[in-house]
């Protein structure tokens, strides 16, 4: 209850990954934060990303 009446309100976010239904105060530089861990969801966030990047890269490239 009180850290969804404190400061920590507009730090709160939802985890990025469909599957994961946790909560967390993001804190990290620039806010941007997706997964709720890296060791849980964070790392699954940042692969998928970045084999979403390199398939458009290969495609506009090819």
């Amino acid at each position: 209850m009180e850290l969804l009446s404190g400061p920590d309100v507009p730090l709160l976010k939802e985890c990025g990954n469909p599957e994961c239904t946790r909560s967390y105060i993001d804190r990290s530089r620039g806010r941007r934060r997706q997964g709720c861990g890296m060791e849980s969801c964070g790392n699954k966030l940042k692969a998928a990303a970045y084999r979403a990047r390199r398939k458009t890269a290969v495609a506009s490239a090819g």
